[in-house]
This record gives C-alpha cells, structure tokens and sequence, in this order.
C-alpha cells in the first residue's frame, strides 16, 4: 500500500450517488461556504476521464482528506467501493442516508450489504441535509480552530466589524479549496477587486493572523505562497 499522504486539515470528502442526491449536496455545500471553513469536496468526471483515471483522483482526494462523508442512498456501488478505500485507509468517515430511503433495509440492497452494520445518520431533505452538514462542521476540528480565532482576534469589536472579518477569513481560506497552495499575491489581488472592497492593508493583515493562529501557513517573500495548516 502507498505511504499515507498528508491531509489537509479542512478537506471534507464526499462520495456519494449523483442520482437525486449530488444537488441537494452542492447546495447545502454552496450555503455553508459563507459559514463554514470547511471544503467539501465531491470529484466530478469530465467527458475525456476513464474509469481509473477517476478512481486514482478519488483515491487521492480520500488520502489529503480530514474527513470522508458518505451517501449510501439508492445502494451505490461507487460510494461503496470509497468507503472500503477510506476505511481500510483509517480516513475518519461518516455515513449519511436519506430519510426517504431510510425504511428500507440495507441488507436488501445486497451493493452496500457490507454497510449494513455501519452506524448512520438520516436526512429528509436538503433542509435538514444542511442541518446535518452543519452539525457536522460545527464539531469538526478545524472549524473549532477557525472559531477561537475569531472570538479570541476579534471579541471586542463591534457586530458589524466580527461579520466583516469572518467574511474575509473565509475568503482566505476557501481561496485554498481544492488546492494545495495559492499564490499570495493574487489571492490578494482577487480581495482588492472583491464587491466588499478589502484593501491590501487589511488584507495583508488577516492573512498575517490566521498564518499566527496556525490556520493557513503563509511562506515569506516576495513570491510566497498561501496553504491550509
């Protein structure tokens, strides 16, 4: 077996069957981005991608990852063959079910029969998908980080001043979704030009906070670049 590669500390990955339940995924994803640090990420296949081509990606997205959640509505044999993967690999994982799937029993679905004895949790809709993806962010350890840097940066600034700076932190870390580094410089650039105008200064000084509270890693130096720590 290949050496385990390091994860990244708010990495989330998500396998799950797109039939009926990748876009109730992707928006409750799109809701927590303003909410949550965390990135979940699902791994898409484009038109040209074979098979194992798209098994070696989602081997490599479980390996970088924090956490793996699973959606093992509809018995997929997809999401069943990245839980094996995942387990076998120590991931911490979760696995989620619909509620309206949820009176079946697993053991009917012979594809994920090997789930059967796997604790669960259930879902109705997206409302209550995004519930229980919020849940799951608010105890995740990253999320618990992010959260104390706020509390302890920002505790004696007005109402509006703390929204303005967990809407920049997050934009600092969501630049980072589905990369391993990004270059300081445009991030920064992307900020000037952002519909709430952050200037460089006050910019330049949240990257410096979360780099000390040990949430991103920021190298030094005119072309340094900016990851998740």
């Amino acid at each position: 077996m290949a050496a385990k590669t390091k994860p990244i500390p708010n990495q989330v990955f998500v396998g799950l069957p797109w039939k009926n339940v990748k876009q109730k995924y992707e928006n409750a994803i799109n809701w927590l981005s303003i909410r949550s640090p965390l990135f979940f990420s699902i791994v898409g296949r484009d038109a040209s991608q074979d098979a194992q081509d798209l098994l070696a990606v989602i081997k490599i997205k479980i390996d970088t990852s924090s956490y793996a959640i699973f959606d093992a509505t509809d018995g997929n044999a997809n999401v069943s063959l990245e839980y094996g993967y995942a387990e076998a690999r120590e991931i911490k994982r979760a696995l989620y079910l619909s509620g309206h799937k949820a009176n079946q029993k697993l053991k009917e679905q012979p594809i994920i029969s090997d789930l059967a004895g796997k604790t669960r949790q259930q879902y109705k809709n997206e409302k209550t998908l995004k519930q229980l993806l919020d849940s799951f962010s608010d105890n995740h350890p990253y999320t618990k980080r992010f959260e104390k840097f706020l509390n302890q940066e920002f505790r004696r600034k007005s109402k509006g001043d703390k929204k303005r700076a967990r809407a920049l932190a997050l934009k600092i870390i969501h630049s980072c979704d589905g990369e391993q580094q990004v270059r300081r410089e445009d991030l920064v650039q992307e900020l000037l030009a952002d519909q709430n105008e952050y200037d460089r200064t006050e910019s330049d000084n949240m990257i410096k906070k979360l780099h000390k509270a040990g949430l991103i890693y920021c190298q030094k130096g005119r072309y340094s670049t900016i990851e998740i720590a």
